[in-house]
């Protein structure tokens, strides 16, 4: 019984926890700081570019908020810093 009833949990509970998504720190972040700066719902991340650049970590991302705005974050250096985050015009970033 005990068997059966723990399948009957993990078939209830596995489309909830498939909806839940968890993000790289970096995001979580970003999410944040846009946020509390720019009033922005993050809802998509594209054009990521992650590397090192002169032996720092170096983060660039287009972020796309809910309202349909677009703005161009990048961060070279610690985790600890804030991100430099500029909005995208009509023409682009």
């Amino acid at each position: 019984m005990k068997s059966i009833g723990g399948l009957a949990f993990v078939c209830l509970a596995a489309p909830l926890l498939m909806g839940a998504v968890i993000l790289p720190q970096w995001q979580e972040q970003l999410k944040t700081q846009l946020k509390t700066d720019h009033n922005c719902e993050a809802k998509n991340f594209s054009k990521v570019r992650l590397g090192i650049v002169n032996g720092k970590e170096s983060i660039r991302a287009q972020v796309t908020c809910a309202d349909n705005r677009v703005f161009e974050a990048s961060r070279q250096g610690p985790r600890s810093q804030p991100f430099a985050i500029k909005e995208c015009g009509e023409g682009g970033c």
